[in-house]
Formats: structure tokens, sequence, C-alpha cells
């Protein structure tokens, strides 16, 4: 199932890769619905890079372990606004995201999250909660852009 949730920001596009390049931004945005550790201690210090997976743990509301996840960043392409991962987990075996951005005419950015999920019987639950979680996340995103 797909599951495509868009959104418009206050921003630049420059202002917005300065912040989306950092997986720190990927943690705050998640809060408080999911926190999100790596495996590796300070692997998420610096910026998400093309070709390499990281192997997280993921707390609903900061202190349920619901499992693993994995995210193997595909691309990150700062001419068309495009990234895209590769991600899989204990809930699911296919959590696909590719994030697109663009500016309008009225020099907002039009944000795009979509996710394709596979996750046998729970891929119709996930789908609902994804839909919920990008919601969040991008209320998160534009209190993070300001």
């Amino acid at each position: 199932m797909i599951a495509r949730i868009s959104s418009h920001f206050d921003c630049t596009e420059k202002k917005l890769w300065e912040k989306i390049i950092d997986p720190k931004s990927l943690q705050f945005i998640a809060s408080p619905i999911l926190s999100i550790r790596p495996l590796i201690k300070g692997e998420l210090d610096v910026e998400w890079i093309v070709g390499k997976t990281y192997e997280l743990k993921l707390y609903l509301l900061n202190f349920i372990p619901i499992g693993h996840h994995r995210i193997k960043i595909i691309k990150i392409d700062r001419d068309s606004n495009l990234i895209i991962s590769k991600e899989s987990g204990t809930l699911t075996s296919e959590w696909n995201h590719t994030i697109r951005f663009t500016q309008d005419e009225q020099k907002k950015l039009s944000y795009t999250d979509e996710i394709e999920i596979k996750a046998g019987w729970l891929t119709m639950a996930v789908w609902v909660f994804a839909h919920i979680f990008y919601r969040h996340r991008q209320r998160r995103w534009k209190i993070l852009l300001k």
C-alpha cells in the first residue's frame, strides 16, 4: 500500500536542505510519537550518506520498544529536491520512503512524503499509522523550520 501525505512549508529549499540532511532532524520530527536510537552510538551525528544502511531501535512514546528499523539511503538529489530510502524493520518488510519538495509561486515549499508499505497482515494497520505519523512529522517540520 502507498501512503502519500503533503504539506506546504514557509521556508526556502535551502533551509529545508540544511535540516533534512541532518539525521537529528528525523529524531526531532518523529518525537514524541517515535523515538529513534542508533545501534551504533554517534551514527546519527553526521549527514545522511547515500548507500549507507542505518540500524536503529524504535520506541513508541519514547519508552515502549517496538523493535528495530533499518534505513538505507538510496538517493539524495539536491537538484531535483528528492530523497529516497529503502527501509524495513520488525513490523514492516518494506517501508520505502520518498521525499519530494518544490518551491511554488508564493515562495512556499510543496512537500510530499510517499511511503510504500508491506507488512503482511499488518499492512492496513501500519498504513493507518503512517498517515497519522507523517501528518505529525509534517507539523513538526513546520516547528523546526521556523
